[in-house]
């Protein structure tokens, strides 16, 4: 059980999309041939009192802090540094006119000092370097068959909105749709991608998509599916309403992947999902689950990239209805609700001069024996297949800019299937507009029975010594979790922006 979970966190890989990180750039679709190139550089130095209790995941761990994954706190203090270069590629050949390209994205992350001389992701920093290490991000054709009307073949981005995370900004995907909170992750397939009207009179928006989550047995039935519609309306000005269902079919017994699959599973146990017990008695093996399961979901924005004034707002709920079907147990009724709701004032001169507030609750499982009334999402089925990025907390849900050690005390929205009643906010200012700022930031979470989750305090000063280059220092602390010592870090981080 240990190797799994070590050989699935050298896995790990960020679940934002690196080519949406930065606001000030969007990546332009207009180009009309030739080779563009987006790259992305992190380094973050850490102290912290979070450790493993397990070397075999000691610097790449992923899920819930006091969790399966081994992690939890003690009094001695850890280090480490770690640094992450991804790579986006798009070639299109000027014979097409900018009608057809081919999308490339590759990463290579690790620890400084973690391991030379090896083959395996998520490391390769220690003395003599010489690892094969190279982690295939996105490889798929883009094609333009009419103006305004995009298909994407291959490996690619899902998200769960109408944009295409890799002609969007960050705030075109945590604001719209499901915020990423369902699903936001990589998989094979094909999407397409289309709006109507002018960038600056755009009156609607869609996405519609199939991909395949895991192939187990080409002859065989027991595959991972999912299908995505998604439609978003401009009808007045800086306002957007969506309308979004996606439908995920099942067939793997709970057996895809390293750690199993579904909401039975260790991955989504890992991953602070529910892990739903159906054996009658506790030395079973548990029995084949196959899950139909899909997702309901409306949205509303006004002005929530905050393009259009000083104020911004955007809201979504989200219903899960579906069966789990357990071998020689019966079926499994699902019906879950999440809603959130975000509101941001820009008050003063500068990117960093924002005010926000967050509210989201979702509804948690009664123990019922035939229903599941929690709520689902893609962390179930996949390493980091969803996140919570929004909240501006970094223990206590997940943080968006960890690189190699995404822990959290709460790093699903479903609560481990128990519910979540959670609040954030912070308050930045930019004592030079666009160079140097300050954030103060607070996040309470509870489940939906009221019990303390816990409550983050942090701090981040950044500055911006060169277009693009952010440097910051940041502090975080949780008090109130179940944990032996409270949850706390340091850390300096370096990120930067490349384009050409």
């Amino acid at each position: 059980m240990l190797v799994s979970i070590a050989a699935l966190a050298l896995a790990q890989d960020a679940a934002l999309p690196a080519e949406a990180r930065a606001d000030e750039v969007r990546p332009s679709p207009e180009a009309k041939g030739g080779l563009s190139f987006l790259g992305t550089f992190s380094a973050r130095a850490v102290t912290t009192d979070v450790i493993t209790t397990n070397p075999l995941v000691n610097g790449q761990v992923i899920g819930e802090l006091g969790g399966t994954n081994s992690t939890t706190t003690g009094e001695d203090t850890g280090a480490y540094t770690e640094e992450r270069v991804g790579a986006f590629f798009t070639y299109a050949p000027s014979l097409l006119d900018g009608r057809a390209a081919l999308d490339a994205a590759f990463e290579v992350d690790f620890a400084f000092g973690d391991s030379s001389y090896g083959t395996g992701g998520n490391t390769g920093a220690a003395i003599g370097a010489d690892s094969v290490n190279l982690q295939t991000r996105r490889l798929a054709g883009r094609f333009e068959l009419l103006k305004g009307q995009t298909l994407v073949v291959g490996l690619q981005f899902v998200g769960d909105g109408v944009n295409d995370p890799s002609r969007s900004r960050l705030d075109d995907l945590l604001r719209s749709g499901g915020r990423l909170m369902f699903w936001g992750t990589e998989a094979a397939g094909v999407a397409m991608y289309g709006k109507v009207g002018s960038p600056s009179a755009e009156t609607l928006r869609y996405r519609v998509g199939g991909f395949t989550l895991y192939e187990q047995a080409f002859a065989d039935g027991d595959d991972v599916s999912l299908a995505v519609a998604d439609l978003q309306l401009a009808p007045a000005h800086a306002t957007r309403l969506g309308l979004h269902g996606w439908f995920l079919r099942d067939r793997a017994g709970g057996s895809a992947g390293l750690l199993g699959s579904g909401p039975s599973s260790a991955l989504s146990e890992m991953q602070g999902g529910p892990r739903l017990d159906f054996r009658t008695a506790p030395d079973e093996l548990s029995p084949e689950v196959d899950v139909d399961i899909g997702w309901i979901a409306a949205d509303m924005g006004y002005n929530a990239a905050l393009d259009a004034g000083p104020v911004g707002v955007h809201g979504v709920i989200v219903g899960n209805v579906g069966k789990i079907y357990v071998a020689d147990h019966g079926d499994i009724s699902v019906s879950g609700v999440l809603a959130d709701v975000e509101g941001r004032w820009r008050y003063a001169p500068g990117d960093g001069s924002v005010a926000r507030i967050e509210a989201l609750y979702a509804t948690g499982d009664k123990d019922g024996d035939d229903t599941y009334t929690g709520v689902l999402t893609a962390n179930s089925w996949g390493i980091v297949g969803a996140v919570h990025a929004t909240h501006g907390s970094y223990l206590l849900f997940p943080d968006p800019g960890a690189i190699n050690r995404a822990i959290s005390v709460v790093p699903d929205v479903s609560g481990k299937g128990a519910g979540l009643l959670a609040v954030s906010s912070s308050v930045g200012f930019d004592a030079v507009p666009n160079r140097l700022g300050l954030t103060l930031g607070v996040a309470h979470a509870r489940d939906a029975s009221a019990n303390v989750l816990g409550t983050e305090f942090n701090g981040r000063v950044s500055g911006r010594p060169l277009p693009l280059l952010n440097v910051s220092a940041i502090g975080a602390g949780v008090a109130g979790t179940d944990l032996s010592q409270t949850p706390w870090t340091m850390l300096l981080s370096l990120d930067w922006l490349v384009f050409g």
